[in-house]
């Protein structure tokens, strides 16, 4: 919109200063017939997004570079029309998808410029400026242009990694409990069959069968566990350095504080990292948010862990099925969470089921007006 603006009053402006002649000359004509169809050109250039490179896209650049041509050569000595030719050759390079039609564009207008300027005597300064206007305008916009479309393509592709990454982990917990499973439960199923056919038979190696049974159960267990977890119970410092690695690789802008979180009982510390790892990957996966923060303290009584994001609000259709819970600023300028149950997903129950087992609060849900918010507190005693 701004740009719009721009355009309008540059170009239009010397119109009206010939308007305010009294006798307008051939020239002076010329320029008020090609302004008019030159700015609505600009204008529905610049506000159209389709840059395909398909002939209109060609006839427009083509009409655009040939009437600010003439606007800058009717111009003549006042250079009045000096903007024309700049933005000619801009438009030109912003809009082409390689550097061929943007070399073609600048020389020529350089050679309008070093034509227009030696014509009417305007000095080396004033011949030089003409002359550079043009190809320095081509090539700025030219290369700003493909900077912004290699952006948009490192914005695709850390996305894309990071759907990869998700996808990636969720096949692996399938693929290992797959594996891990699959010969368990079919030998847990084979030993509660042999144990229902011994019991009246002989109740002593059912017995021991049984026992058996037990310890394949427990195996399989930990196994689960062990796959689910990677193999290994997460650390709290290396969960943040984590989520700072996958909101940056998603393109998500991160502000991540800890303070008091040395020396934290282990099982604290896993609780808080579950935390920070399901949250994290909520973001990335259903937020379609631009910034996250991450703020984990402690105090002698209990250690917070809260994560919260700016992306859009809950739909009403999912609100309602998940009855999520309101967040809103308390008294004190804190965040002050309804206490209505948003555990509608696996991760989220599952977290809250391991911060309820150390006696904490989790709490979670939509802030007003915008953006969602997870707050885990765990105490670290069983007084507090």
């Amino acid at each position: 919109m701004l740009l719009s603006v721009l355009i309008v009053i540059f170009m239009f402006l010397p119109a009206i200063h010939l308007l305010g002649k009294h006798n307008l000359t051939a020239s002076d004509w010329l320029q008020l017939s090609c302004v008019v169809p030159f700015v609505g050109l600009l204008l529905w250039r610049v506000n159209t997004d389709d840059v395909a490179a398909g002939p209109l896209t060609w006839l427009t650049l083509g009409a655009i570079v040939v009437l600010g041509l003439t606007l800058f050569i009717a111009g003549g000595q006042n250079g009045t029309y000096v903007t024309a030719l700049a933005i000619s050759s801009a438009i030109c390079g912003r809009y082409s998808r390689t550097r061929w039609p943007t070399i073609t564009v600048s020389a020529i207008c350089a050679m309008a410029g070093i034509a227009v300027g030696t014509a009417y005597h305007s000095g080396f300064g004033g011949t030089f400026s003409a002359a550079a206007v043009g190809p320095l305008g081509g090539f700025l916009a030219y290369s700003a242009a493909r900077r912004g479309e290699t952006t948009e393509m490192l914005r695709r592709t850390r996305a894309e990694l990071a759907r990869a990454a998700v996808a990636e982990e969720r096949l692996r917990i399938a693929r290992d409990l797959h594996d891990l499973l699959g010969h368990s439960l079919s030998l847990i199923t084979l030993k509660a069959e042999l144990v229902g056919r011994l019991i009246p038979a002989d109740p002593e190696r059912a017995a021991a069968e049984v026992a058996e049974l037990e310890s394949v159960a427990r195996q399989s267990l930990s196994d689960v566990r062990g796959a689910v977890a990677g193999f290994r119970q997460p650390d709290l410092a290396g969960e943040l350095v984590a989520a700072r690695q996958l909101l940056d690789a998603a393109g998500i802008a991160s502000h991540i504080t800890s303070a008091g979180i040395d020396g934290l009982p282990r099982d604290v510390d896993a609780a808080l990292a579950w935390a920070v790892r399901e949250g994290t990957t909520n973001v990335v996966r259903h937020s379609k948010a631009t910034q996250v923060s991450i703020r984990v303290g402690a105090d002698p009584a209990a250690v917070t862990a809260e994560i919260s994001d700016n992306g859009p609000a809950v739909p009403a259709d999912l609100a309602a099925s998940s009855r999520p819970a309101v967040v809103t600023a308390g008294p004190d300028g804190r965040a002050a969470v309804q206490a209505r149950p948003v555990f509608a997903g696996s991760g989220l129950a599952g977290l809250a089921e391991r911060v309820r087992s150390l006696g904490g609060e989790l709490a979670a849900g939509s802030v007003e007006p915008q953006g969602f918010l997870l707050r885990v507190v765990v105490p670290l005693s069983p007084q507090a």
